[in-house]
């Protein structure tokens, strides 16, 4: 296919159209716009750059060896080369190397005609690439999920309405729930694997300093950042109490960690720190079947059923089965504070903080209609916010509310004129029926 830059040329004629503006006097909207000029230029300067990219791996695939393209310029592979040429990482690099396989492979199948997914590549993905719709790095994740799940046009479709309207973060968890749920059966086998491939080491750096890497399996990583959410969680909640504590979220849970070593060597019952509850999900039949896959508030990625049975047996885990007899979650106006019981069945509604996704420990529960204003502590009244969303929603004027057990909210005139209601919660990241 010809080389394009009609895109480039429209976007990048925007971004120049600004030239010799002074930044400084630019009302909020105006340095907004602006940002959003540059975003469209670069996006369209990152699809080309994916095009010559594949052409040059394409080159390379076709004569590899000392006399392939990479050597003849002076460098040692291909990634090198596209690397240093546009001045970027290696692992912009390979991003670059991979979507414009994905614009290769798309060309190839158009022009031979061929019709099956599995010779024509993704050509949707690739036709967003070329129209500005979605960066180069969501086309490499969601092509990175439809080659593992071998899948047809109508996923495809699927994935690419979700990238055009959500971050790069939270289609790739969407991508990798999808690629974990579609293989159930080796769910088991993935979690032994994982489980054995643990590991934590402690090596001591020449500056005196200890440098901690590892890897955690699920059960082992759903314990340990339950634990220091809820540590961080609490220090934060000191400081607006009694501000002068500096320490950053690593440092705090560093100092967590330390504080919990300290008191279990001088303890027969170790235990440190503020006290937490995993909540741990499954649907009954799941449960029954014992194929499938759970939930739980401190990770994002779905479960194996065995696993969360596992994780079940341990008393600071609370199991919460789903179809079965539900605890009353609706108190009226009979107290202000949400109940533990509400707090689980919100988790399970929002996933954590309902506009963006932030885990569960961050969050506080908050009337949509004050408390104080005659707001009930109902479900239909309440929703999962951590505190910079709360303050960004409170105090930008946007409304919320809850339709059929679905949190939308809806921006300001300011933000939006046609003030078009946006999914939250949960139910934001799911794919499209």
């Amino acid at each position: 296919m010809a080389f394009n830059t009609d895109r480039f040329a429209s976007a990048s004629a925007g971004v120049c159209a600004h030239a010799g503006v002074d930044l400084s006097g630019l009302v909020d909207a105006a340095l907004v716009a602006m940002q959003r000029d540059l975003g469209e230029a670069r996006r369209a300067l990152d699809s080309l750059a994916a095009e010559v990219a594949g052409a040059i791996q394409s080159r390379a695939d076709a004569a590899p060896g000392p006399g392939g393209i990479a050597r003849r310029v002076g460098f040692k592979n291909t990634g090198e080369l596209i690397a240093e040429t546009l001045g970027t990482s290696m692992g912009e690099a390979r991003r670059l190397t991979n979507v414009g396989r994905v614009l290769q492979t798309a060309d190839a199948g158009v022009a031979s005609g061929d019709e099956a997914p599995a010779e024509r590549g993704w050509p949707l993905v690739a036709a967003a690439v070329r129209a500005n719709t979605i960066t180069v790095e969501k086309a490499e994740i969601v092509t990175a999920a439809l080659t593992a799940l071998g899948a047809d046009e109508a996923l495809e479709r699927k994935f690419l309405e979700f990238a055009e309207c959500h971050r790069a973060r939270d289609l790739r968890r969407v991508c990798d729930r999808e690629v974990e749920l579609r293989d159930a059966a080796g769910a088991e086998e993935r979690d032994k694997r994982r489980y054995r491939a643990r590991n934590l080491t402690l090596s001591l750096r020449r500056d005196g300093m200890t440098e901690v890497t590892g890897l955690l399996d699920p059960m082992s990583a759903a314990h340990f950042k339950a634990w220091l959410d809820a540590q961080v969680r609490a220090a934060y909640q000191a400081q607006r109490v009694t501000p002068g504590d500096l320490r950053t979220p690593g440092q705090m849970r560093v100092d967590a960690l330390a504080m919990l070593a300290h008191h279990a060597m001088t303890c027969d019952a170790p235990g440190s720190g503020v006290a937490t509850t995993l909540v741990a999900r499954v649907d009954l039949e799941t449960l029954k079947s014992g194929v499938g896959f759970g939930t739980c508030d401190s990770l994002e990625a779905p479960i194996a059923v065995g696993t969360l049975r596992a994780m079940a047996v341990d008393a600071g885990i609370l199991p919460v089965v789903l179809g079965g007899a539900s605890l009353p979650v609706d108190v009226g106006r009979t107290r202000r504070g949400a109940t533990q019981a509400q707090r689980i069945a919100l988790a399970e509604r929002d996933g954590g903080c309902a506009w963006c996704h932030a885990p569960t420990s961050y969050c506080d529960v908050h009337h949509i209609i004050h408390w104080l204003f005659g707001g009930k502590t109902n479900m239909d009244n309440l929703v999962m916010l951590c505190v910079s969303c709360h303050h960004r929603i409170h105090y930008d004027e946007w409304r919320i509310e809850v339709k059929q057990g679905e949190v939308w909210f809806t921006p300001p005139e300011d933000i939006d004129p046609t003030r078009t209601p946006r999914k939250g919660g949960l139910a934001d990241l799911e794919l499209a029926a």
